[in-house]
């Protein structure tokens, strides 16, 4: 049963005084950088018509960052060369474009692959080291280049690639991207890992829910390893969903991925034993019934403080005739000598502040949980039991409307509000290959993380969650002795940000820079707001009975006829933006 982790904030990072954005109309320079060959961007075929595909093609973001030179970019242009965008601090100019890698990407890839086609995904790119970077070129070929000295612009040496075997009966079954890729050194070997992503159309049964399409998500966990010179790839076992996946990351050593999604997250070689098993785990019967492994004879629901389970009674029963005991872990329900229910719960509960009754033709139990404010994903443990009763939680629960704010003098609105449907349970899992498990959870309720960024190279990336008004950044806790410990550590704060960016209904891209100086929010086409929060403190601007307050400012940057804006990369001082026309800096400082 996974282990249920709270997210923790670290008061000293919040700014109590912080008092929003103020408007400047400070110019922030924009420097122009024209480019011969226009950049790679994939289209998908009209069979691509998923959310999960426009996901994947409108929203990757195709100008990768190197972490351990911030001020360096890459990107594939349409030749299927690898392109180098720098940023010169000392000079506060933008150096040449340079190409590192010409041609070879698209002569290698189609030697598998055949022909590019429509609805071939876009080129990933990955920097696992200070010298080395994995491509996969949208379709089936992973290649390994050997970077060099990345701050002299070296040109890059293919040392290895392998293809992605399988039965490509249709355009989109052959299409992979990185999700994430790590090198560790095992054994003494190198050893990359890597989470290939793919989305695929799937023929289910017409009795099967399907939330509203039959696509899934795919997330192949494969290993590329170094074995006497030579470089062995193979997928190790795959991830299914049938939603978005808004995080994907490695821990060191790789024995363990990190993954957020807004659906249930199964491994492939355990669905069929799972659903094999559902029934006959099961053995309680409910008023003579015999129960299915679904568990559908009575119902839960649920609210921060308590869970609430009820039974239809028997006509010709009364309250003598029921039994209910439950310790901290576990609930037994009787009705005479017939065991109604006799399971572990998913969490703790407080037995000595729960009670049970008999009203409205209802045998209803109110757990009260120990730890408050967790939702429960699941009634008891195994997954089993019917699902949640969303519509009995709403009801339990205190409205959205009548819930405290941070700024009582500030009514709700709008985008206060999550956009996804009440459906959507957002957590962050952590997997384990060895056991096939899932240790640990995080729940986020139904607003997914706003945006993940790199803080330090090497490490894994920084997941960004709205909590109240503020955005708050999270890093991997990994203790390598004891890996039964995990958690999120509070790494920083971007005052009100979670607020800003709910009201920005056009966003295509969002980062921050390494040191939080800066967040950049970008639309696809003309605007780009930049956010400073650390400003001043607004030049002694005071409460007339209250302390010094902290204003940020506000920048709205108008691109003029520069196209889509195809990707963004943050560094100290400068942001580089990748459109369909060239090249843009911003000079933030």
């Amino acid at each position: 049963m996974p282990k249920i982790v709270e997210l923790r904030q670290d008061r000293s990072l919040i700014c109590n005084n912080f008092h929003g954005y103020k408007l400047s109309l400070d110019a922030i320079p924009v420097l122009r950088q024209e480019l011969t060959v226009t950049p790679s961007k994939a289209e998908p075929n009209e069979e691509q018509y998923s959310f999960l595909h426009a996901e994947l093609f409108s929203m990757q973001n195709l100008l990768q960052v190197d972490p351990w030179s911030r001020k360096q970019s890459y990107f594939v242009n349409n030749l299927s060369e690898i392109v180098r965008a720098s940023y010169d601090g000392n000079n506060g100019r933008p150096e040449d474009v340079k190409i590192v890698f010409r041609g070879a990407v698209t002569k290698h890839a189609l030697h598998e692959a055949g022909h590019r086609q429509k609805g071939d995904y876009n080129y990933t790119l990955r920097f696992i080291s200070e010298k080395y970077c994995v491509v996969c070129d949208g379709i089936q070929s992973l290649m390994l280049f050997d970077t060099g000295d990345r701050l002299k612009a070296m040109e890059w040496k293919l040392i290895a690639e392998c293809y992605i075997k399988g039965d490509f009966k249709s355009n989109e079954d052959r299409n992979f991207t990185i999700c994430d890729c790590r090198l560790d050194i095992i054994q003494e070997r190198k050893q990359i890992s890597l989470a290939l992503g793919h989305v695929q159309h799937v023929d289910l049964p017409s009795s099967h829910e399907v939330y509203g399409c039959t696509y899934y998500m795919y997330v192949h966990w494969a290993k590329w390893e170094q074995v006497e010179q030579e470089w062995a790839f193979k997928i190790l076992d795959t991830l299914e969903s049938k939603g978005s996946f808004y995080y994907c990351s490695f821990e060191p050593r790789a024995e363990f991925l990190i993954v957020c999604g807004n659906r249930e997250i199964v491994w492939r070689s355990q669905k069929v034993t799972h659903v094999d098993q559902n029934c006959s785990d099961e053995k309680t019967q409910l008023h003579g019934d015999t129960c299915n492994g679904d568990m559908k004879d009575f119902t839960w629901s649920q609210t921060d403080d308590d869970v609430t389970v009820k039974f239809n009674i028997n006509p010709n029963k009364d309250k003598t005739d029921y039994n209910v005991k439950y310790t901290t872990k576990t609930i037994t329900v009787k009705c005479n000598d017939e065991i109604l229910l006799d399971q572990e719960l998913y969490e703790k509960i407080d037995q000595d502040l729960s009670i049970w009754t008999i009203e409205n033709n209802f045998l209803q139990i109110s757990l009260i949980k120990q730890t408050i404010g967790i939702g429960w994903p699941y009634l008891l443990t195994g997954e089993k039991g019917p699902k949640e009763d969303i519509n009995g939680s709403v009801n339990n629960s205190v409205p959205m409307e009548q819930r405290p704010i941070a700024n009582l003098e500030a009514p709700l609105e709008e985008c206060d509000f999550p956009l996804s449907s009440v459906e959507d349970e957002i957590i962050i899992s952590r997997f384990h290959l060895s056991t096939h498990s899932t240790t640990h959870n995080i729940l986020l309720g139904s607003t997914p993380p706003l945006f993940t960024t790199s803080l330090r190279p090497g490490y894994p990336l920084a997941l960004v969650t709205r909590q109240d008004v503020d955005a708050c950044l999270w890093l991997l806790q990994y203790h390598p002795s004891k890996p039964d410990e995990w958690s999120l550590r509070h790494e920083g704060n971007l005052h009100a940000f979670g607020y800003i960016q709910a009201s920005k209904q056009q966003k295509k891209f969002i980062d921050c820079s390494p040191d939080l100086s800066y967040v950049l929010i970008c639309e696809s086409h003309r605007h780009v707001f930049l956010y400073k929060s650390k400003h001043d403190n607004a030049n002694g601007l005071r409460n007339r009975n209250g302390p010094q307050v902290t204003i940020g400012k506000q920048h709205l940057i108008t691109l003029e006829d520069d196209g889509e804006v195809l990707g963004l990369s943050t560094a100290d001082g400068v942001a580089t933006i990748l459109t369909t026309k060239g090249l843009l800096y911003l000079q933030i400082s």
